[in-house]
């Protein structure tokens, strides 16, 4: 007693210090014992709102075997806050709903949930279900008895930040009332704002939620096929209750069911074959969505493709514009040199008496380095867009040359339309305001020439400058392009494109291989992406 006396002092004068190291444990160990069960369940760490939204993906029932339970998506609090799941008894109808409940209240404990990445859920205040049947003898309670006890304890505590699960809603009870009354029930917790989820047979439940707001429909899909539940549930559709088809499966002699067919309204037969059209739409529905979003996903990567070419193509101009203009300045500078050294040479060459003579031949040297400087900046495109007059529509004729300023392009009048003129780009055509372009110069007027030479002449100009041969065979290609580039050196061309399309490459290889022996070819290279990029071949001429 002495030994155990004194033990207990010592445990007592650690009293405080013990206490709050069994506290930290317990939380330790429950931290801990939380960690094993999310990687039991394979369980995520939901996103959490105080909205009244829940979005669950893929969730699973935590008690189900996980080899065995079917994922399901069940949204609430959006667009809707009130969801009715109907569909056939053993359908899952009340293990969804319960997956529902049981993932709230594992977030509200601190667990993680088993569903899949991105699921959302709302913080609610209070959780209220009425589930299974508690009939009681002892209370003189029957089945309808037991559910609307519930169900008024229930309208009388509940607030808009609150959730509602219901199961059976109505039931126990005459089918007309039971609706009645389940519908009247439904539209009050509407009116308070909770967010509900409820289970039912009753088809007038299915037609309430159809002409209401803030309510959807749900079913747990059935294979009709097999008779069996396939446990997902499906949104924005009724299910139908195949109480025949069940009970046929069952072992229900076929005269009774027949006969219960001829007995039931023809109107609620029709509705379940709605339901049943409606739900085999769905999917086939959720199947072109599918396959839109795929492509929607393949545009959005092309679109992605085009834009890094044209930036790759904005780089290489810039590039390019950027070493003429380098060019340009190195050919100015010598030209300086070269006219320094020719004035220098007029000095010594000239003496004092011939000094007009002299300063006239200066003068002339320079006109002359100048008109060099501004070819020189012609050639490498530095065009200014104030050396050209404005666009007079009216006086504008087929062939004019005007200069487009948006592209910093030259190019040829092919029509006029209003105030838009067709611009011929090299091989490419384009819708251009008038405001855009300047005017350069007239279209050219052709020489008269003999007949003879003139009818020759006139054969030779007609060559354009690209050829199609897509479609046809490689020797028949190589026959026609054979004359094509004998026509175009005749007239002068430097360079010609062949557009022979992608294709399986045949052609391509083909017509390229007999290019690269052509004596009047000087090089070939793919052709620029606005002139057919891989599907055209540009030929320079010797």
């Amino acid at each position: 007693e002495r030994i155990l006396r004194s033990l207990s002092q010592q445990v007592e004068r650690n009293r405080v210090i013990l206490e709050r190291n069994c506290e930290i444990l317990a939380d330790i160990d429950f931290s801990f014992a939380k960690a094993g069960l999310a990687r039991d369940m394979l369980a995520i760490e939901p996103i959490l709102n105080k909205d009244g939204y829940t979005a669950l993906l893929k969730a699973r029932h935590p008690l189900i075997d996980p080899a065995k339970v079917v994922p399901i998506d069940i949204t609430l609090g959006r667009s809707y806050h009130t969801l009715l799941i109907t569909g056939p008894n053993t359908g899952g109808k009340t293990v969804s709903m319960k997956t529902l409940g049981l993932h709230v209240l594992m977030v509200q404990s601190g667990c993680f949930i088993p569903a899949g990445s991105g699921s959302e859920v709302s913080v609610y205040r209070e959780v209220f279900a009425d589930i299974g049947d508690e009939q009681s003898i002892a209370q003189s309670l029957s089945t309808f008895s037991a559910h609307m006890m519930h169900l008024i304890d229930i309208l009388a505590k509940v607030e808009r930040e609150d959730l509602v699960l219901l199961d059976e809603l109505g039931a126990g009870t005459d089918p007309e009332e039971g609706a009645a009354l389940a519908m009247a029930i439904l539209e009050q917790l509407m009116v308070i704002g909770t967010k509900v989820v409820a289970t039912t047979h009753y088809s007038e439940l299915k037609t309430f939620a159809y002409t209401r707001e803030d309510i959807e429909n749900a079913c747990v899909e059935f294979d009709i096929k097999t008779l069996c539940p396939t446990y997902r549930l499906l949104t924005g559709i009724p299910g139908a209750s195949n109480a025949f088809a069940i009970s046929n499966r069952l072992g229900l002699a076929n005269s009774l069911i027949l006969r219960a067919q001829q007995l039931i309204k023809a109107d609620h037969a029709q509705f379940e074959n709605v339901i049943n059209t409606l739900e085999n739409e769905k999917m086939m529905y959720e199947q072109r969505n599918a396959d839109i979003l795929e492509r929607q996903q393949r545009v959005v990567q092309l679109e992605a493709k085009v834009i890094a070419m044209k930036q790759e193509l904005s780089q290489k101009k810039a590039q390019v514009i950027r070493k003429a203009q380098e060019e340009s300045a190195v050919l100015v500078r010598r030209a300086r040199r070269e006219s320094e050294q020719i004035i220098k040479e007029l000095k010594e060459q000239f003496n004092d008496q011939g000094i007009k003579k002299r300063q006239e031949s200066i003068e002339a040297a320079r006109k002359q380095i100048q008109e060099g400087i501004k070819r020189t900046n012609i050639s490498v495109g530095v065009i200014s867009q104030q050396a050209y007059m404005p666009v007079d529509l009216e006086a504008l004729s087929i062939g004019d040359i005007v200069y487009v300023t948006s592209l910093n392009q030259k190019g040829s009048v092919a029509a006029v339309q209003g105030k838009e003129i067709t611009v011929q780009l090299g091989s490419m055509k384009m819708n251009i305001k008038a405001s855009k372009c300047r005017f350069v110069e007239w279209a050219r007027k052709e020489n008269v020439l003999p007949a003879k030479t003139k009818s020759f002449l006139g054969k030779v100009n007609q060559v354009k400058r690209e050829i199609d041969i897509r479609g046809m065979l490689v020797d028949e290609a190589e026959e026609v392009i054979g004359k094509y580039i004998d026509d175009a050196v005749l007239a002068g061309l430097s360079q010609v494109i062949i557009i022979h399309g992608k294709g399986t490459g045949a052609l391509r290889k083909g017509i390229q291989e007999y290019l690269k022996n052509n004596r009047n070819i000087l090089s070939i290279a793919f052709a620029d992406m606005n002139q057919g990029g891989t599907g055209a071949t540009v030929a320079e001429l010797k």
